[in-house]
């Protein structure tokens, strides 16, 4: 779970909009691996599309897309080994560079899997639902953070950026711990891009 939050909800919306926003935000994982299952069926068998070979470095565009992929699990890694979820607001090691930087992260992967993919027209139209929803996440989970630590949060959010960071310096890892990145689960990222990675190969391989 990308989020400095667990096992907390926010109340639940009085409206329709609200309710279906709500619902968007808390199902984002798995209604995101079924846009990009919709989008990578569409290539298979109706476009014909043809990803990128993953071990064509010749080409700049692979090149980017696999390191863009290993740049998000980078900083997810790092954020992953700091963050001691609802015990304490997470303000060092990548939070002190991002307020979100698991969702950095992700947003980095989706990138370069989707330049990978190799389907830029189709790529936009799943992006633009998938950034809508996490950008709501971001804002909901924010007001619940905000809550759980009303002191902390105020100075916090007024000095580090949501997604872009406003001061750039020297990565620092003292506060990481594998024994924390292990509870939370944040192998399952490196194990799913794995496997991604191999089925794309597959993919481009078994595609004339």
């Amino acid at each position: 779970m990308a989020s400095q939050l667990v096992g907390s909800r926010s109340a639940t919306p009085t409206t329709v909009v609200g309710r279906v926003v709500d619902l968007c935000v808390r199902r984002r994982v798995p209604i995101s691996i079924a846009l990009f299952g919709g989008l990578i069926a569409l290539d298979l068998f109706v476009f014909g599309s043809r990803p990128r070979d993953l071990l064509d470095w010749t080409s700049p565009v692979t090149a980017a897309g696999s390191l863009l992929v290993f740049a998000g699990l980078l900083v997810r890694t790092w954020a992953a080994g700091t963050l001691r979820k609802q015990r304490e607001l997470a303000t060092t090691g990548a939070y002190a560079f991002v307020r979100h930087p698991l969702y950095f992260g992700s947003f980095l992967m989706m990138v370069g899997f989707g330049t990978l993919i190799h389907d830029p027209i189709t790529l936009w139209v799943v992006a633009g639902p998938i950034a809508w929803i996490y950008w709501q996440a971001i804002n909901s989970e924010e007001r619940q953070i905000a809550r759980l630590f009303p002191k902390q949060w105020p100075v916090y959010s007024t000095t580090v950026g949501r997604l872009l960071p406003r001061r750039l310096s020297l990565p620092r890892f003292e506060n990481w711990s594998l024994a924390q990145w292990m509870k939370n689960s944040e192998y399952r990222a490196w194990l799913g891009s794995a496997l991604a990675l191999v089925a794309i190969k597959v993919w481009q391989i078994w595609t004339p």
